[in-house]
């Protein structure tokens, strides 16, 4: 941010930090830390505290003619990341795409099947 700190501001930094690490171990991998995180996802940590020290409340200026005012930014106070960076974050996790789970067996929901389109299927139909 290429300013000097107060002490207070340096406690209120540390803590941003923390917890923007913490929510990108929980998008990303829960055991990366800071020297073990790929950069990409170093990056977007310190954008966002960066973003969150800048404008701790989100606020955004709007104007409509002559009237002025502040609101703030929908789904935002400055600690959570835009949908860009969590796809960034996601990416670097390897948490992207579809999953497919393994069934070990099948599983029989009723004792008699119920077919909802009148057609009864026999065992080696499928």
């Amino acid at each position: 941010m290429a300013v000097t700190f107060s002490d207070v501001e340096r406690v209120a930094a540390g803590a941003a930090l923390d917890d923007v690490s913490a929510l990108a171990r929980l998008y990303g991998l829960p055991t990366w830390q800071a020297d073990s995180a790929p950069d990409v996802v170093a990056g977007v940590v310190l954008a966002v505290v960066e973003r969150r020290m800048r404008n701790p409340e989100g606020y955004v200026s709007e104007t409509a003619g002559e009237y002025n005012y502040r609101l703030p930014e929908a789904g935002s106070a400055g600690n959570f990341f835009r949908p860009d960076e969590l796809t960034t974050i996601r990416q670097a996790s390897g948490r992207t795409g579809l999953v497919s789970v393994p069934v070990s067996r099948p599983v029989r929901v009723a004792k008699v099947p119920y077919y909802p389109h009148g057609k009864e299927y026999r065992s080696g139909d499928f």
